[in-house]
Order: structure tokens, then sequence, then C-alpha cells
């Protein structure tokens, strides 16, 4: 594949409205039931089905049977009947909101789910579970394992995900490690070893060690120096090089971090493959090629998306588990604290960011199973002890000192700091992203990468703190002074010298990470924002300690104790990587909390809150949306935040789609080849069906893909033609080869009032979690709202700020919301940014009035024919 193959169409297309109501797959070919009334035959559509209210249809093949309404039904088990004969094999099946929960067509990739379906299939299923727990006559003992064992289930599949990803990620460390120290040298007593263990019982020089210009035996220095330059650099490309090549070849959802993408199929967002099986192999294969590459990147933010991999994987396994899409995300929720927890070593950490960051709906069984699963992968990783000394993670760290009132000026100082730098590196990297999709780099995305991987390991090896993998450097920094000193932090000579170095370095990785974040390969940005605010921090740490041991008589240090170190710079980088991260992702008390399980001081969680607190304010004075966040605007996902309050003017009929522009379709009118030709001409996810065109009477609503599944399986029966009446309302089937679409409409879709103010309409798509709503006046079709209308509405109308990132806007809050992926042109970028203009929102206003004054014509003619009632009130 070439590198033009790679290109990650997130874009929710406009075509596919958000109105669909989709449903699995797997329902048999009893989708097309008939009536059986052989009296009826070469009736015309109209008398094929009757106008009986609340008797609707369960029949069979065979000639000669009446019809049995499905009011009569009132299990489960005596909805599903197999009958067999030559031509097919029938179920018959009834609607869900007669016998609760029924499979519907598979879910399409780039739709949501329906929340209040599987929210009603999973409660119904659950209560199956209860009435076969609780024991009854007929109950044995096999039925009550059987039980045990469908409850049993999910704690299954999460203890398989702790246990997985406490390998996975004791693999990935390990062999990330090895392949990082590769590209310095070798071990003589192993080759399979690392730096780390090699040296595991040296006192201060290993000499077990070898350097490619000790292995080659070059004398000269300056050969020696070009030498290990040269298989730094070629190492850097050929780890990138392989990285990007898996990826855009084989698994394009595992580039990337992955967050942004969770977060938007937590809120119930469809996007298959992305938790696939194969994207869960170059994930965990091509994130220890990115890291040992040298990139700017890290490995601890792609740990959720892997967690969230594998326990898609496993509810695979499990039937129950996998034909509920609310269920797997209860799920998934859990999984994701385990990536946390073995990221960082923070199980409760990780309860928290899937919390605060990545749940869409968190429920107290979903945080108990959260707890559980972070626990799990901790005590697994606790037990492989890949670092072999104990700790979960190698930055893990002890400080034995405390801290003084004074210092917390220099904490705010830095929080701060870190406010503005983690700002200024979303906007750079949000911008170079937005720029991608708008230029020819998009179809070189290998040579991107190649090209960023030669360029950023020329420029870190010129420096320490550079060269230095992320990990190293985290750990070295956090680490208090010894005698042993690698990098020169701890030598009093150079500390300002060191300090200005940090500081310069934090500036180039603030670049480098901003440009390594949108590449084709798997990384993150957790742990580079950690070492940009943890050099930060060290470097003002090392000049105030400077300060006091040149002026020990300051007023500004009088509570410092004359024979004891006052200042520890350790402590401050710890504060700064705690600032950096919580302005970067807009997290405050999983941070914290991250920061605490690292050192297991409590003494430090003060100033860290102090700090982050200070960081996300200055951050959300520039910018309102964290890095998760301006990625699904810039990748225009159909996300509506829980924790964001939308600020909406106007009203539903103001919004809505109206009826004249949708295609609908009639309860009793259509034949087979209407309903086809209905579907080759529109592209609509759903259509409202009505009692008639005339009157626009509500019936229901179907959606797309459960019309296609029925049209097809009609086809494919020869007792169908093309003239063949198509059923979709309240009402009994008088013919025999009508095609019964009626267990398949959703008889009570979810109405508003033409006049429902914005905000609650957005509230309704928010809190439950629909995908349209049908705006009627007392059971007359007037329009439709959709949840793409909302989310497009709320990006436009939220603080009047829309528009295209640019260099010119990193440093003032005017512009923070982003042009979504869609707008792929110029010229329709510019008509997007004229909506905002004086003369075209007056324009717009004529419009609104125009389509008002519709709405009061059609409620007039309405009236005309007697739908409504005449004192009733025109909007």
């Amino acid at each position: 594949m070439e590198d033009d193959t790679f290109q990650l169409n997130h874009i929710w297309s406009d075509s596919q409205s958000e109105s669909t109501t989709t449903r699995p797959e797997n329902v048999s070919s009893a989708a097309v039931p008939t009536s059986i009334n052989p009296d009826t035959n070469g009736a015309t559509p109209e008398s094929a089905c009757s106008n009986d209210e609340d008797v609707s249809y369960m029949g069979s093949h065979d000639q000669g049977e009446s019809v049995v309404p499905l009011r009569r039904i009132h299990s489960s088990q005596e909805a599903l009947i197999n009958r067999r004969d030559d031509r097919t094999d029938m179920d018959v099946i009834t609607g869900w909101l007669y016998n609760g929960p029924l499979q519907r067509a598979k879910y399409e990739d780039f739709s949501t789910i329906d929340w209040i379906y599987d929210s009603n299939k999973l409660r119904h299923s659950a209560s199956e579970l209860r009435a076969r727990r609780s024991g009854g006559n007929g109950a044995s003992r096999t039925d009550r394992l059987k039980v045990l064992l469908d409850e049993s289930k999910p704690w299954i599949v999460l203890i398989a995900v702790g246990f997985t990803m406490g390998l996975l990620a004791t693999c990935i460390s390990v062999t990330s490690q090895w392949l990082i120290d590769i590209k310095n040298g070798h071990c003589r007593t192993g080759f399979y070893l690392n730096r780390r263990f090699c040296c595991w019982n040296a006192d201060s020089i290993c000499m077990d060690w070898v350097t490619w210009g000790e292995h080659m035996r070059v004398r000269w220095a300056w050969i020696d120096w070009l030498l290990q330059y040269f298989v730094f650099i070629f190492d850097a490309v050929l780890f990138a090089g392989a990285s990007t090549y898996l990826v855009t070849e084989y698994a394009p959802y595992a580039a990337g971090q992955g967050i942004a993408e969770i977060k938007t199929i937590m809120s119930g967002f469809m996007m298959r493959k992305f938790l696939g099986a194969r994207t869960l192999c170059i994930k965990c294969v091509g994130v220890v090629l990115s890291v040992a590459s040298g990139l700017s990147l890290g490995k601890e933010g792609t740990m959720v998306h892997i967690a969230c991999c594998c326990c898609n994987v496993y509810t695979r396994l499990f039937g129950r588990l996998r034909g509920n899409e609310v269920r797997r995300r209860e799920l998934l929720s859990a999984a994701s604290a385990a990536g946390i927890s073995v990221a960082f070593g923070s199980p409760i950490a990780g309860v928290l960011f899937s919390l605060e960051q990545v749940s869409y709906y968190f429920t107290t069984k979903t945080m108990w199973r959260s707890l559980f699963c972070a626990a799990s992968a901790a005590v697994t990783l606790k037990f492989f002890n890949p670092f072999r000394n104990g700790k979960l993670v190698p930055f893990q760290v002890t400080y034995d000192r405390t801290w003084d009132l004074f210092e917390l000026w220099f904490f705010l100082l830095i929080g701060t700091i870190s406010g503005v730098a983690g700002t200024v590196q979303n906007r750079l990297a949000l911008f170079l992203m937005e720029y991608r999709q708008r230029s020819v780099l998009k179809t070189f995305a290998r040579g991107e990468v190649v090209v960023v991987a030669l360029v950023t390991a020329a420029i870190s090896y010129l420096s320490v703190y550079l060269r230095a993998d992320t990990v190293t450097l985290v750990s070295n920094l956090f680490t208090e002074c010894t005698v042993q000193d690698d990098v020169g932090l701890c030598n009093s000579d150079d500390r300002v010298a060191n300090a200005l170095s940090l500081l310069v370095t934090s500036g180039i990785r603030v670049v480098l990470t901003a440009v390594a974040c949108g590449l084709a390969v798997p990384a993150g940005m957790f742990l580079p924002s950690m070492a940009t605010g943890a050099s930060i921090g060290r470097a003002i740490g090392m000049i105030i300690q400077t300060l006091y041991e040149r002026h020990p008589t300051w007023r500004l240090f009088g509570a410092c104790k004359p024979d004891v170190p006052c200042i520890t710079p350790g402590v401050y980088a710890l504060v700064g990587a705690a600032s950096m991260l919580s302005s970067t992702t807009r997290m405050t008390v999983t941070v914290v909390v991250i920061m605490f399980e690292l050192t297991d001081a409590l003494i430090y969680v003060l100033p860290i809150m102090l700090a982050v607190t200070v960081s996300k304010a200055v951050a959300d004075a520039i910018s309102k949306d964290g890095y998760f966040e301006s990625i699904i605007h810039l990748n225009s996902y159909p996300f509506l935040a829980m924790d964001q309050e939308y600020v909406l003017r106007g009203t539903s009929d103001e919004l809505m789609i109206r009826a004249s522009e949708m295609a609908v379709i009639s309860a009793a009118d259509e034949t087979l080849d209407t309903v086809v030709a209905l579907l080759q001409r529109y592209s609509y996810s759903g259509f409202p069906i009505v009692r008639s065109a005339s009157t626009m009477a509500l019936v229901g609503y179907i959606s797309r893909a459960d019309v296609q599944m029925v049209v097809k399986r009609a086809q494919e029966l020869s007792m169908y033609t093309g003239q063949s009446p198509c059923c979709f309302g309240r009402n009994n089937i008088r013919q025999e080869q009508a095609v019964d679409f009626r267990p398949w409409v959703d008889f009570t879709p979810i109405t508003i009032y033409h006049s429902t103010d914005l905000n609650l309409v957005a509230e309704m798509f928010r809190q439950l979690g629909v995908r349209y709503v049908l705006t009627t006046h007392q059971g007359v079709l007037l329009g439709i709202i959709t949840k793409k209308d909302i989310v497009r509405t709320v990006r436009m109308q939220s603080r009047n700020n829309f528009g295209k990132p640019t260099l010119s806007g990193l440093f003032s809050g005017c512009v923070s919301r982003y042009l979504p992926a869609s707008l792929a042109s110029g010229d329709e970028y510019y008509l997007a940014r004229r909506e905002l203009s004086g003369s075209h929102q007056q324009r717009r206003q004529q419009q609104q009035q125009q389509q008002q004054q519709q709405t009061r014509l059609h409620l007039q003619q309405i009236r005309g024919l007697g739908i409504l009632s005449p004192d009733s009130q025109t909007p």
C-alpha cells in the first residue's frame, strides 16, 4: 500500500442522518412475515392493511391459519416460534414494544446506538436473570448454575482484561527500553539485556555495556562521536518507518493516542475496527517501535486504547455481552481504568480517569467494576515486576523532606507557566493536524514520519536532556540529588547553566511533541507533557536552590533551617509535571492522585493541588477545550460533553428539517417497488411513518437499516413481487403477499412541541442519548431534529467562537472552536465563517421568519382537513 492510502476518515458524513434507528443483523428470515388469508389475493395495497388499531400480526406461511394478535403473547418464549417449510426458515418475532427487547439490524459504521432501546434490552435481560435466580418451582441446580455463569461473565472479562494489561505493559516496557538502549550500544554478557539489567551489579562504571564505537574499536573520539550519531539517527528512522508502515498498511485506527475516539465511542458512536483485534496487535507492536525511535511521544496514553481493545475482544466471546452496546460500554469504561493503572502504577487514578475523562454515563456499578479491573491490572504488573525493583513504573520516587510556606508562590508560578505552555502545545498540535488534513502531507504519511524522526533524532542527540528517553528523563528529574549523577542535574558549579538548558530543551520539546502528536504512529502525549513540565519545574527549583545557597539570610528564606537542605528541586519537577499534564488534558483530580500514588507522600498533595488548579485555570482562560476535546471538534465527531454548559438561542422550529423537505413513508400506501425506489433516491438513515401524505399524521419511525434488511429478504423469496403491499402501521394484514415491517417500527418515537427551547432539546440528546426527535403539533409531523443538527448548532453558537486554528490564535482565547473536518475545501470554510457576519445573520433571520410563516400556513391547511381542532393554538 502506498503512502496515499493512509487517510483516516473520521468525518461524520452529512449524508448519514443521525436519526438512524439501527439494530443487529442476526434476525432470522421471519423478517418478512406474511398474512394468511387467501381470500384477499389480488387486493389493492389500500386493502392489504386494515384500520383495526392495536392489533398486530403474527403468523406463518401455511395457508388457512388465522392471524394471531401480538397482545395475546405475554412472554418472550412464546414470541419466538420456529416454522420450516420448503421455501424459508420462518421465525415469528414480535415487536419489542409489546414483548420486550428484540434484536435489530446491525449498527452501521459511523452511526450512533439507540441508548433507550439497548437500556430497555439490558433491563429485560437483568429481569430474566433475577427471575431465574429466584428459583421457581421448576428451577434446578443446573439452571441456577447457568444463571451464576451469566452473571459472572462481566467479571470474567474484567479479570481477563486486568491480567492481559499487566502482561502487555510488562512486555511493552521491557521491549521498548531494550530498543532504546540498542541505539547506544549492547551488552556483552547478553545481547537481549538492556543497559539497566546489564549493569545491575555495577557500582559506578559498567564494563559489560559496550558502545558501538567501542565495539568497532574506534580510537579517535570525533569518529566515535560521528559513529554514535549515525547509528542513533539510523535506528530512529528505522524504528519510526517500521511503526508507520504497520499502521498505514494493516491498522490505520492504531495511529495516535485514541482517547478522543474512545470518548466518542462511549457517548454512543459506532467506529468499527477501532477496538478490533488487528488494531490491538498493531498498537502494541507499533507503540514499542515509535517510542524506541526517539519521537517525542510516550506509551502511557496508548494503554487506555489497548485496554479497551482487549475488553472489546473478550466481550465478543459472550453473546449476552456482545449483543448489547450499553453493557459493552460499561465494561469499556472499567477497562480504561486498567490502562491508566498499568501506565502510572495508579489504580485509584485509573478509576478517576474513567470517571473524569472517558465515561459518558458513569454509574456506581461501573465505579466498582473499574476499581476491580484496575486493581487486577496493578496486581498482575506487580507480580511480573518488569523493572526488578518492586516499582510499578520506573519514575516512582519517595521524598524525605517537607516543604515550606514560602514555596507556594513558586509552585503557583510553575502552574502558571505550565498552563501557558500546555495551551501552546495543544494549539500548535491542532494547527498542524488541521494543516495535514488540507495539505498534500495527508498523502505522504509514511514519508512525513520518516522525516520527522530524522530531524528529531538529529536535534535530540545534541542535548543530553533531549537524547534521553522520556521515562529516564522524568525519573532523573523527579529524583533527589545523589552522589551518582549522569546528566549534571546535581552539579552545583553549573547549576544555573543546566537550569537554562532545561528551559530551552523544554521549549524544544513542546514543538517536537506538537509535531509528533498527529503522525501516523501509535503513541501518546502524557509522558512528553510531563517531561516538559518536569523540566520547567526542575529548572525553577535549581534556580531557587542557587539563590538560597548564595543568599541564605534573605527574608524569603527565613523559614529554612541552617543545617538542613531547604529546597528540593525534585519536588518542583513533580509539581511541574502535574501542572503540564493538567493543562494539556484538563484533568484535575486524576492528575493529583497519579502524583500522590507515584510519591506515596500525602504531604505534597496540597502544593500539587494548587499548581494544578492554577494551571487549569490559566489554560481555560486561553482555550476552553483540552487536547482530546479539540481532536473531537477537529474530526467533527458527534459528541456532546456532559460537563459543558451550552447556551443556545432559538426554538426547535428554527432548527428542524421540515416535513416538506423530508422523505416519509405512508403506513398503508406503499408497495415493495416504492420502498425500493425510496431507498435508492434518498440516503437518509431513517424515515418517519405517517398515516398518509396528505394528513401527515405521525404513526412511527423506522431506520434505513431495518427497511433494507426486510426488503432484501423479501426480494429473495419468490412469493413477493414488486407490487406486493407493505404494511407499516398498527393494523391487521388482510393480504397474503403483504410485507410486514411493523416489528421493526418504533411506534413511540420521542416527540417535542414545535416551539421547544433548543437548550431543552440539547439536554434531551445529551441526557437521554437519543439520536433524533420528531417535532409535532397535536400528532401532526412538522419536522425532525437529529443529533448532528444539535452538535453543529452547539459548535457554532457556544461563545460565538467558530473558526480555523491559526498560529496567530495560539496566545489568544478568541478562537476556541475549530472548523469541522467535513468542510474540506477553502471555499466552504470561508462560507462557514461568513455565517457570523452581520449581513449573513440578517439573511438567516429572514429565513427563520419565512420558515415560521410556512409552519403557520401548514397548520392552517391541516385544520381545514379536520385533523386539528378549530380552537387549537397556532404557533
